[in-house]
């Protein structure tokens, strides 16, 4: 796990433990000893720890929290990484870091805790902890503070974002930038420069300043104070930096060991931990283990409106060269602009160079005719969501491409039963359902038929996972896995209007929930009429979900669809996506009411929420039952990442899970008894 080598009084520490160097128990035992070893070797002056020319370490293995059976146990292992770190940094030989790559959380951990620090260009750094709701537990809290000042430092870690090799530099967190990415050298002329650093947990220099810290406790408070009540970490990690800066660096690692208990005793953490490892797990489908995808080389999208230009940016940010096709040139053009103008975003903001925008556009083609992607090797069909029309759209793919190119649909309700209808191959078919913009959303649903071969299953996960997005594999069946949930709970929102919520209190039942938007601004923004299209597919499939209000009706025949209008249910000004309350919204629920024969009642958040929330539960227990997702987590997965489920509460069904199977199945039998069967769950 350790390569031991001396050359010219400079002993390397090569960490060798493939693919990724993670961190474990057992690589810190290996360090240790290498560096006792060092020590006691009478040809070595300093010691280097490195990985290689492009890579350091992945950090700490997180397989690691799939073996702890309380906090305890994790506190524990905080205190074995921290006694590791505490043996390179006591070295009575200087220890040294040569970095490459990305260097997070316990790997830049163990970094501050040598001497002097060496980086490529192109190496970034992150402390990514707080996101699974866990704060650094080998010494983050109390180094990096003193390496580069408290405010940077809680920025890093209550943030998770990542610096570049020269912010890195400014800040003090690394002292070399090697041009040329001679690692050893630049250590050796470092080392040369400063022959005896000082201990990073003797420096003060960074932290001596009591305004300064005052201040950086303020601003870490501001931030905290617009965080989740239920993300206990922040805090945490703001206790342990206090502690070590107002106390001792001791203390503050005491300190460190200690919350990372109450982080691992909090329901949001254990959450986001099983998000995690669901997430990893998607697109390790048994049943397609063995196949072999082929390779997409090239790609081919069909139509440039919205979903086709976001789906072909996706391609391109993945180096994978496109060609759309479109019968309207000026959607063409309009495409590649927005394309265009998100890219030059991106360069403004420094996270891509000119020259790579540049290439990526390069990689565009666009064309009016279909005989154009002929030699695609997949293509993508993004027209509108009209059956027959996407029946034609295949026929003519089928007409003009190679027998084995794949052949996908965008579709995002229309069961591939009906739309393979009149395809001459339909082994080749498959669903891959992005979502909205689709460079930027992390989930694609790949559906399958009952008859589609594993081999076009296997190469439609592998292509979802070179876009970089996680792959969900789900069953065909109107409205897939997503939708299928998500409309029923968009409708339940109508259905609380009638009955006398307001807009704004349902809205805020569903922020204060944990949800990124309420429903009701949610539809404003991304169309009434798509609601009522969507739900003139969902409804045949899916009777018992119950009509669709006609509040959204009366609105979509007025032609108030939302902000693309200027008005839907809420009001907005041009150029403003500020929601404000619509008079003429109260009066169509009005009438409504009226021609129901609804008392308007009020209905507290508590009720709107547990109806929201539970409607999207019962949807989850049906898909289950039907076998539309393989497992329970798919199901977790999909909500957080495509419908906005909150994170903390771990996805629908652990939701579920957490509240109690049979206090949720209990909930929802009295709320079919009150509202009808829409809310009924499958028998177990």
């Amino acid at each position: 796990m350790i390569e031991y080598s001396v050359t010219d009084k400079l002993c390397i520490l090569r960490l060798n433990a493939p693919p990724f160097n993670v961190l474990t128990s057992e690589l810190f035992e290996a360090l240790t000893a290498a560096v006792g070893r060092a020590n006691a070797d009478q040809d070595t002056a300093a010691i280097l720890i490195m990985g290689n020319e492009t890579h350091f370490s992945a950090g700490a293995d997180v397989n690691i929290f799939r073996t702890l059976t309380t906090p305890e146990g994790a506190a524990e292992i905080s205190r074995i990484f921290q006694g590791a770190l505490a043996v390179v940094e006591q070295s009575s030989k200087p220890v040294l870091a040569a970095l490459a790559g990305a260097v997070m959380g316990c790997a830049l951990e163990l970094a501050a805790a040598c001497r002097l620090r060496v980086c490529t260009p192109g190496t970034t750094f992150t402390m990514p902890e707080v996101k699974l709701g866990l704060n650094p537990g080998a010494g983050g809290t109390q180094r990096l503070p003193r390496l580069i000042d408290a405010e940077a430092a809680l920025r890093m870690l209550l943030t998770a974002e990542s610096i570049d090799s020269q912010q890195a530099l400014e800040l003090g967190l690394v002292d070399a930038i090697t041009d040329n990415n001679d690692l050893i050298t630049a250590a050796r002329q470092l080392l040369a420069a400063r022959p005896d650093p000082p201990r990073t947990c003797d420096r003060t220099d960074r932290i001596s300043e009591a305004t300064a810290n005052r201040a950086a406790f303020d601003w870490a408070e501001q931030v905290i104070a617009a965080t989740r009540p239920e993300d206990v970490a922040p805090r945490k990690i703001l206790h342990a930096v206090r502690t070590g800066i107002e106390q001792s660096f001791e203390a503050g690692l005491k300190a460190e060991q200690d919350v990372v208990i109450d982080c691992m005793n909090s329901p949001a953490t254990r959450n986001r931990i099983y998000l995690f490892f669901a997430t990893r797990k998607t697109a390790k489908v048994d049943d397609v283990g063995d196949a072999r995808p082929s390779e997409v080389k090239t790609a081919a999208v069909v139509g440039m409106g919205s979903m086709g230009a976001g789906i072909a940016h996706a391609l391109l940010m993945a180096g994978v060269p496109v060609t759309v096709v479109d019968k309207d040139p000026t959607m063409l053009e309009k495409g590649k602009g927005h394309i265009a103008k998100s890219l030059e975003k991106r360069v403004a903001g420094g996270k891509m160079t000119t020259a790579r925008a540049e290439h990526m556009l390069a990689m565009l083609s666009t064309s009016t005719e279909l005989g154009d992607i002929a030699a695609a090797d997949i293509v993508i069909e993004a027209v509108f969501e009209d059956a027959a029309l996407k029946q034609s759209v295949f026929a003519a793919i089928e007409d003009v491409c190679s027998p084995h190119t794949i052949i996908a649909s965008n579709t995002s309700t229309l069961s591939l039963d009906l739309l393979a209808e009149k395809m001459t191959q339909p082994d080749r078919f498959i669903g891959l359902h992005f979502f909205n913009p689709a460079h930027a959303m992390p989930l694609v649903e790949v559906i399958h038929r009952l008859s589609t071969p594993v081999g076009t299953i296997a190469a439609a996960l592998s292509f979802a996972k070179r876009l970089r997005k996680t792959p969900v594999l789900v069953r065909n069946r109107t409205g897939f896995l997503v939708n299928r949930i998500f409309i029923p709970y968009l409708k339940e929102a109508f259905y609380l209007l009638e009955e006398g919520a307001t807009p704004r209190a349902i809205d805020a039942a569903m922020t204060d929930f944990g949800m990124p938007m309420g429903p009701l601004a949610l539809i404003d923004m991304a169309g009434l009429d798509v609601l009522v299209l969507t739900d003139a597919v969902m409804r045949k499939a899916f009777p018992q979900h119950g009509p669709l209000s006609e509040i959204v009706t009366t609105l979509v025949e007025q032609g108030h669809l939302g902000q693309k209008t200027g008005a839907g249910l809420y009001t907005y000004n041009k150029g403003d996506y500020t929601a404000h309350d619509r008079a003429e919204t109260a009066a169509i629920i009005d009438a409504v009411q009226k021609k129901k024969g609804l008392s308007p009642r009020k209905i507290d958040k508590t009720e709107a929420a547990d109806r929201l929330a539970l409607r999207m539960v019962n949807e989850a227990f049906w898909a289950m039952d039907e076998r539309i997702a393989r497992q329970p987590s798919d199901v977790d997965v999909a909500t957080v990442l495509g419908i906005g489920f909150p994170d903390f509460r771990g996805g629908v069904l652990k939701y579920a899970e957490d509240l109690g199977a049979e206090t949720a199945r209990t909930r929802l039998e009295a709320l079919a008894d009150r509202f009808g069967p829409r809310f009924r769950p499958p028998r177990d």
